[in-house]
């Protein structure tokens, strides 16, 4: 929202709005005193896995237009975040599974892009899946036939090698990470078996 510079309720001009003499990341309109606030968007994505391999879904949209990513998206207004998650997941690869079958998975910021990511993961006993309106293709891959040259953001390959790793294990514990302007931490937060 940093470059609006009016008020898309009453068409007045925005400010930085001060709150205790601080200056926020928000904007205040100097007519009708709406607050306007220029926050991270909220990204929501299933890791799903049949055996070991992993859904991929063949971007067919920009950004990244024909690379392959994990299917996800940015949340919707009313839904919760595993609503959004499933929602993405029907939508890009046509896997139909109910938001309370998918678990937590991973949790972390993208300050760079302004972005929030949530995780989910679920397993399904079948590889059916067809590309949705958004989609090129989709398939399940294991680690070794993952399309790693031709991946959306490479910048979260540590998380999807973390999924692979989990894979193997059996063991999936809840992730979390935080990604700056060339910097990548991931680390676990908690310790579960499945």
């Amino acid at each position: 929202m940093s470059g609006t510079r009016y008020c898309p309720e009453c068409g007045a001009a925005l400010a930085r709005h001060v709150v205790g003499g601080e200056t926020r990341n928000h904007w205040i309109c100097t007519g009708c005193s709406a607050l306007h606030h220029d926050s991270p968007m909220i990204v929501v994505t299933a890791f799903v896995a049949c055996e070991d391999r992993l859904l991929w879904v063949q971007r067919g949209i920009e950004p990244q237009r024909g690379q392959w990513a994990i299917p996800g998206g940015f949340m919707e207004q009313q839904e919760t975040l595993a609503q959004g998650a499933a929602r993405e997941l029907h939508e890009e690869a046509g896997v139909l599974l109910p938001p309370e079958q998918l678990q937590l998975y991973m949790t972390g910021t993208i300050t760079f892009i302004n972005q929030v990511y949530v995780a989910f993961r679920a397993r399904v006993d079948t590889d059916f899946c067809e590309p949705g309106p958004e989609s090129q293709a989709c398939g399940f891959f294991s680690r070794d036939e993952c399309p790693w040259l031709d991946v959306a953001y490479p910048q979260v390959n540590d998380s999807i090698e973390q999924a692979y790793s989990d894979l193997e294990s059996g063991r999936f514990d809840v992730w979390q990470a935080e990604m700056t302007e060339g910097r990548y931490d991931f680390w676990s937060v908690s310790q579960s078996g499945r």
